[in-house]
């Protein structure tokens, strides 16, 4: 059993209409993009801070390669971070969205943000994909940099 049929059956037991449980699980919903927005936000500071610093410094303690290396290493971790919380807030958002098409639920709201997000360019430009191309540049951008100092 599902984490979701596991609520939903506590939910029935609660007494809970169909509503308050749809109003609890978009409140954990987003509880849990304002934490991933936190800790992605977090990691990824850290890891422009300290790319940062490392083209500041004159004489390093560290060798820039390796300071690259950790900014670059912590940025593909906020990355995955994001990428993992991503997946469970598509869940919870599916699972809204459900309520709402088999209408459990008499709010509209999850299918009116799908339907407004649908685009020409929706896909190419979610938030996943613009932090994976963004990374992508992020590594291209330090490799060019070291290649530089190296030639």
């Amino acid at each position: 059993m599902s984490r979701l049929d596991r609520a939903k059956t506590q939910a029935s037991n609660r007494g809970l209409s169909p509503e308050e449980l749809y109003f609890q699980i978009w409140e954990r919903e987003q509880e849990h993009t304002k934490t991933r927005w936190n800790v992605t936000t977090f990691f990824v500071s850290i890891s422009f801070a300290i790319f940062g610093f490392s083209l500041q410094t004159q004489n390093p303690p560290v060798s820039p390669i390796i300071s690259h290396s950790v900014a670059l290493a912590i940025y593909w971790f906020a990355f995955v971070l994001f990428w993992r919380f991503n997946s469970f807030t598509n869940c919870l958002r599916d699972y809204l969205g459900e309520m709402e098409v088999s209408q459990k639920v008499r709010i509209n709201v999850q299918t009116r943000v799908n339907q407004a997000m649908k685009g020409q360019y929706s896909k190419w430009l979610s938030t996943f994909n613009l932090m994976l191309y963004f990374g992508i540049l992020y590594s291209v951008v330090i490799g060019l940099l070291w290649w530089h100092r190296t030639s």
